[in-house]
């Protein structure tokens, strides 16, 4: 669920773990805007903070432009320039007036083109459960979701639980914190099992959830 400060930093501290594989790593974040990305990227410079900030998508409050986001862009920029990580992908490029199934197919495309570029490249993508699936959920959207478009013997897909709390997030039109049920996550850590077939496992943080507001505000 977006909008909490829990999954982005146990997804940071799945890409630091990732370095004892002594593989490039690549990073997929669900943002759109690949060219303000790349230029906060590149640069050490604090200025580039508030140049992202200014962007249109950060203006957004739906929970992927939180301020637990921006503290994993931060991260992801320092683990670049030490060169842990090789690249930072901003996958959800959804277009105006195309249906949600093209969506979901042409964000699984992104991360693709980004595996082929760099063959022998880890690829770890942060993005809401839904997206995550790999079988379709008729239940939730009659159509195939993201996760299913990629090559489902080479992708280990991760549903996020925690303990239950809040997030921050716009539903039914209201913007703000919304309670959120345990899902279970009393652990911390990754388990390669899962009580639902869309997913291969769970990664659990282990603690309550905790509203992440707007970075932007």
């Amino acid at each position: 669920m977006h909008g909490t400060t829990e999954a982005p930093a146990i997804f940071a501290d799945l890409v630091c773990s990732a370095r004892e594989r002594k593989r490039p790593i690549i990073v997929g974040i669900e943002l759109r805007n690949q060219h303000a990305l790349d230029v906060f990227m590149s640069s050490g410079d604090d200025a580039e903070l508030k140049e992202l900030l200014s962007t249109e998508e950060w203006k957004r409050h739906d929970g992927r432009t939180s301020t637990a986001m921006l503290a994993l862009v931060e991260q992801l920029r320092a683990l670049k320039l030490e060169g842990v990580v090789s690249g930072v992908v901003a996958f959800s490029v959804t277009r105006a007036g195309e249906s949600a199934a093209k969506g979901e197919k042409r964000m699984a495309s992104v991360l693709l083109r980004a595996a082929k570029r760099k063959p022998d490249a880890l690829v770890i993508a942060l993005t809401g459960n839904l997206h995550a699936c790999k079988t379709q959920l008729p239940e939730a959207a009659p159509y195939r979701l993201m996760a299913s478009f990629l090559p489902l013997a080479q992708t280990v897909s991760l549903a996020v639980t925690d303990r239950g709390g809040e997030a921050w997030n716009c539903q039914n039109g209201a913007c703000g914190p919304h309670t959120l049920d345990s899902s279970g996550g009393m652990t911390r850590g990754v388990t390669l099992a899962s009580p639902h077939p869309a997913y291969d496992g769970i990664l659990s943080t282990g603690l309550p959830a905790t509203a992440s507001m707007p970075a932007s505000q």
